[in-house]
């Protein structure tokens, strides 16, 4: 934007960022924001003492006090001290299930569902992609309505159903009717047709026996779906477990995986195969590293938890933990081992890591999950800008969603503000001192005033 612009603002108010009762809002005017240390989200250097401004919720100028120099009019937010980074891509949830105690389908309501998405909000989730257990037309309908109409809200992208062999989708009884089974290839290219007329986001598909329990995805099935899917123009993520799979997947042209194969530490074949193809990887630690100690985990005692789950469900969560046997508990974290060691092994490669928390299933919880799995990123061997990036920009590209992801001209303001630098330490993306989302500052304290009750 040129300096000329800047100082038309018309708006006489100055605010801070943290201390005003009054909530800032880009939707009819413009707001210059400056002083803070800017992480862009692609992989650059942060700018320091960063100026930035949007307008009608998106960002329309980015620089420095040196090339943007800060015009005493309009409304101004001073975040020296602070740092800037694009709002979290979430590529892996499961809207709509978890309610409190209860965990079922009957949870799955507009209301939930909304409330949900505010969760996401409140820990700096901008975009959430709701991974194949969408029934009906609901979630097509609050993503139709995001925009205008449910202010607050992490903005919702979703697969619809996803695709698995009969009754072998989803782990969870909650969810496995969520799934269609596939019996044949022509029921196979016919689903994917019906999910590109309700315009779906991504493609999801379920190639696990979960131990030898249920049927698998036959190879022959799931070759015709990423065959119909991309030549409707959709992408293809894979829930897989065996190393076996995950090689054929990537051989027919996989777009990416939802998780890490767990039974085996990636082979170097596989690791270039993946490179090579372009195929975009969750390492989705978090779900795996639950079942790796049989003792309450410290994080289930993080304020920030408390802030948007209550007691009772912090209980249940820590009880689920003293059930894990001593056994399973010492084969768990051998194949967490192995999922780190794969990560290595990926990154060392030049693979696409993308953010993927799987949160949503039981005692996952919305938008901390997120937080939790970047931390267990960095703890497997990335650096945290390596984290930050995979959680915004690189996330975003992977499903072509080019309207977020960035602190680019043109791109939603979608921005966590924080008190200290993740670069430091990743842990500091929980220090969040404000969240905007389309351009507007979301309420966190009315959000959080509903849900946890003196």
């Amino acid at each position: 934007m040129p300096l000329g612009v800047l100082l038309l603002l018309a708006v006489t108010l100055t605010l801070s960022a943290c201390g005003s009762s009054l909530s800032e809002s880009s939707s009819m005017q413009s707001v210059v924001y400056d002083g803070a240390r800017l992480i862009v989200g692609n992989g650059t250097d942060p700018i320091e003492d960063a100026v930035f401004v949007v307008e009608s919720g998106m960002i329309a100028a980015v620089g420095t006090r040196a090339t943007l120099p800060v015009s005493t009019d309009g409304i101004h937010v001073d975040l020296r001290g602070k740092t800037v980074m694009p709002a979290l891509v979430s590529l892996h949830g499961h809207l709509g299930f978890q309610e409190g105690l209860s965990y079922a389908a009957d949870n799955y309501t507009r209301a939930n569902i909304i409330n949900q998405l505010r969760q996401y909000a409140y820990y700096g989730v901008g975009t959430i992609v709701s991974l194949g257990t969408d029934d009906g037309d609901l979630a097509f309908d609050l993503r139709a309505e995001q925009e205008t109409k449910l202010a607050g809200t992490a903005r919702l992208r979703t697969a619809g159903r996803g695709l698995a062999a009969p009754n072998a989708g989803p782990g969870s009884e909650a969810l496995r009717g969520s799934a269609d089974g596939v019996t044949n290839e022509e029921e196979a290219r016919r689903y994917v047709s019906a999910l590109a007329m309700r315009d779906v986001d991504v493609v999801k598909i379920w190639v696990d026996d979960r131990g030898g329990s249920v049927e698998k995805l036959a190879s022959v099935y799931y070759r015709a779906i990423i065959d119909e899917a991309h030549a409707h123009g959709l992408r293809v993520i894979a829930h897989v477990f065996s190393h076996a799979d995950a090689a054929d997947l990537v051989n027919v042209g996989v777009d990416g995986f939802a998780h890490l194969v767990r039974d085996q530490e990636m082979d170097d074949a596989l690791v270039s195969a993946i490179v090579e193809r372009g195929v975009f990887v969750m390492p989705n630690l978090g779900v795996s590293e639950r079942r790796t100690y049989n003792e309450v985990p410290h994080w289930l005692d993080d304020p920030l938890l408390a802030e948007t789950v209550p007691a009772e469900v912090r209980q249940r969560a820590a009880e689920s933990y003293r059930e894990y046997s001593e056994a399973d508990v010492k084969r768990r974290r051998r194949s967490y081992a192995g999922m780190q060691r794969s990560l290595a092994k990926l990154l060392a490669a030049g693979a696409k890591i993308v953010l993927g928390a799987d949160s949503g299933v039981r005692d996952h919880f919305f938008g901390y999950a997120e937080h939790r799995e970047l931390e267990l990123m960095v703890a497997a061997g990335m650096t945290p800008a390596q984290a930050i990036e995979a959680a915004t920009g690189r996330a975003a590209e992977v499903l072509g969603f080019d309207d977020v992801g960035t602190f680019e001209i043109g791109k939603s303001a979608d921005f966590l503000v924080l008190d200290a630098n993740p670069l430091v330490d990743i842990v500091n993306t929980r220090l969040l001192s404000a969240v905007y989302l389309r351009g507007d500052r979301v309420d966190r304290d009315l959000f959080r005033a509903e849900w946890i009750k003196d």
